[in-house]
């Protein structure tokens, strides 16, 4: 990646001249969390060309093959309580599905709680992890991974009927370094707006692109699975569901599919 390039589109704003370049690491979310720790102001980004343990929710491992694709992830310290620091996540999600339409002809959907999707299949997914001591935010780390000019036969065959990338869904190839500074961007004027106004902003936003309200979903978590139409995402990015014979659902994580023969 031209790193270079990327400092003068993002010239003027919180991440111009903080980013670290590695041609290769464990993960960018432990990196920029070790930096974190060491100081790094607001604003700092951890690039990797690879990953060797490339991080997705759960524990799940995100495919990171060198040269194709964009790893990076973001330090931030807002001044916010801890509970609020989930809403940073439909924030990323939100900035990337703006910037997403830019490079790909393909519609683009948020999927609750981390997912963006290119013609129904997941191209990009984002991961938040946060320190924090009482009531004060130590910092928080905002990962984010988007399948750019991977082919789909380098996919991980367990995955490939799922995923996408954009130069799959586009024909032709991608300039990493002007995704990045899109998707960076955007993330600076929601972040701006999420300290300034709030929430409800952003979730409006989120609901308006994601497409999922008045579906109904299958909801894969820990303890169970539930069944339900989406009806909204409430103030603290909690995704909501009706179900016949009970009242409204609150699912505050899973893994949430369409019930089979729902798009």
């Amino acid at each position: 990646m031209d790193i270079n390039k990327l400092n003068r589109a993002l010239s003027g704003g919180m991440f111009a001249n903080r980013i670290v370049f590695l041609p290769e690491t464990d993960s960018t979310n432990d990196r920029a969390a070790a930096l974190a720790v060491q100081g790094a102001e607001e604003g700092t980004v951890v690039f990797a060309e690879s990953q060797r343990g490339g991080k997705g929710r759960l524990g799940r491992k995100w495919h990171s093959p060198p040269g194709v694709n964009l790893y990076f992830s973001m330090v931030l310290r807002p001044a916010i309580a801890p509970a609020r620091a989930a809403g940073l996540t439909i924030v990323a999600g939100v900035a990337a599905a703006e910037a997403l339409p830019l490079f790909c002809p393909s519609p683009i959907e948020l999927k609750w709680p981390n997912d963006i999707l290119a013609g129904g299949k997941k191209v990009c997914g984002i991961l938040t992890e946060m320190r924090h001591s009482g009531g004060d935010i130590g910092h928080v780390v905002i990962g984010i991974g988007v399948n750019v000019n991977i082919r789909s036969v380098q996919l991980d065959e367990e995955i490939r009927s799922r995923a996408t990338s954009l130069r799959e869904e586009s024909g032709r190839k991608i300039s990493r370094e002007d995704l990045a500074a899109a998707i960076l961007i955007r993330f600076e004027e929601w972040y701006r707006v999420f300290l300034a106004e709030g929430f409800e902003p952003v979730r409006k936003e989120w609901i308006r692109k994601s497409g999922m309200t008045g579906r109904r979903v299958r909801v894969v978590m820990r303890n169970g699975v539930r069944e339900g139409t989406v009806t909204g995402m409430d103030e603290n990015g909690v995704l909501l569901l009706a179900a016949e014979g009970s009242g409204p659902i609150e699912i505050i994580s899973g893994d949430v599919e369409p019930v089979s023969g729902e798009e």
